[in-house]
């Protein structure tokens, strides 16, 4: 393999570690945000009830128990969907859906706010929409802490709740309204700032965990996870299918003559195949909840979540085919890459040691290699 082609597969192996740590990262955000979601609940329910016992004399009594209704039901079904947040492992395409729910969410709850802001100020009561002013500068005050942990859901929940009530202040006739009015924008600017800074603060605590997370967990010739990361996905993956009621699969890959490679052509050589091995499988998986992993010397595998036996075993010929275009490359110094496949399947309950998945594809794989080289050997149920 040239030296380019190298660089390359090296290249490709770190912007993949890279790719996989920024989404954790994402997700540890969101997790951190729902984590929250009791407090934002009752931050939201005392500050409304708030407003209505201000205004419950001045104004229009029917209009203020609808907004009070609506900002207790929005939120309550808020906190409640919080609650449902997968409390494991959470692929990318969850991990998107609950974040675009959670956006939705506060800029929902800014409209709200922004409402009142709109429907209760009085022009000619200066006392009414100062207590009112105060009370949705201090929401979107204290939401600065709360929604800090989200790259955009502060702005998007302070531009809708202090626009109506800004804009009302400003065009009052009273100094005092006109002065907290036309100071508003640049005190959160501030506060939007600070905002910055605490998620930026915040992302860097996480991205190291996840760093030392992944350092123990990775393999780092490869960047594939290492045995300890495989055995701990298997617990994890068994688990979640024996709740769902889900196959799962497993395909264990074992490079032929992976010792007579390093002993004929060098431990060099020998990393390249395994670096080409790694980014060829990894290349094969489609969905987040898939995982390679290097669990031996020149052995692989790969755990597939809700797949059948007949999804594996179509993988296993998918990777073979192209496993054989790496090996008739026209490099010479390439060492001639096959492999021997052990797939398995079956659907995990209570009754099931969970080691069985992984002595099946074990011993298909052997079973292969007892066949002879390139081989595909399965145990399980389709």
């Amino acid at each position: 393999m040239s030296n380019s082609e190298t660089s390359g597969l090296d290249s490709l192996w770190k912007m993949r570690s890279e790719l996989q740590r920024a989404e954790r990262a994402r997700t540890e955000h969101l997790k951190v945000l729902l984590r929250h979601s009791i407090f934002i609940f009752l931050g939201n329910i005392a500050g409304s009830v708030t407003l209505a016992v201000g205004f419950w004399t001045t104004a229009r009594q029917s209009l203020l128990i609808t907004w009070l209704l609506v900002m207790i039901i929005f939120n309550l079904t808020r906190w409640l969907a919080a609650r449902r947040l997968p409390t494991g492992f959470i692929d990318e395409a969850q991990t998107r859906f609950w974040e675009k729910l959670f956006v939705a969410s506060v800029a929902i709850s800014g409209v709200l706010w922004g409402a009142a802001g709109g429907l209760f100020y009085v022009p000619d009561q200066p006392e009414q929409g100062l207590f009112l002013a105060l009370l949705i500068v201090g929401m979107c005050s204290a939401a600065t802490s709360s929604l800090s942990y989200h790259r955009i859901a502060y702005p998007v929940f302070l531009l809708p709740a202090i626009t109506p009530i800004m804009l009302h202040l400003i065009a009052d006739e009273t100094l005092a309204a006109n002065a907290i009015g036309l100071v508003i924008p640049f005190y959160f600017t501030l506060l939007y700032l600070l905002s910055r800074e605490i998620y930026r603060t915040a992302h860097e605590s996480i991205i190291e965990r996840i760093n030392s997370q992944y350092q123990a967990n990775f393999d780092h010739l490869t960047g594939v996870a290492n045995r300890r990361g495989f055995e701990e996905a298997m617990e994890r993956e068994w688990y979640r299918a024996m709740r769902d009621n889900h196959v799962l699969s497993l395909i264990i890959a074992d490079i032929d003559n992976f010792k007579r490679c390093n002993d004929t052509h060098g431990y060099e050589a020998g990393d390249l195949v395994l670096k080409s091995v790694a980014v060829l499988l990894e290349q094969h998986i489609r969905r987040g909840a898939d995982l390679v992993a290097r669990i031996g010397g020149g052995e692989f595998a790969i755990i597939l979540p809700a797949t059948d036996l007949h999804g594996a075993v179509a993988l296993a010929k998918s990777i073979r085919l192209d496993m054989r275009k790496l090996a008739n490359n026209d490099d010479k110094e390439m060492f001639r890459v096959t492999m021997n496949f052990g797939v398995s399947s079956l659907v995990p309950d209570s009754s099931i040691d969970e080691r069985l998945l992984f002595r099946q594809a074990d011993a298909a794989v052997y079973k292969a290699k007892k066949k002879g080289k390139d081989r595909i050997a399965y145990l399980g149920i389709g």
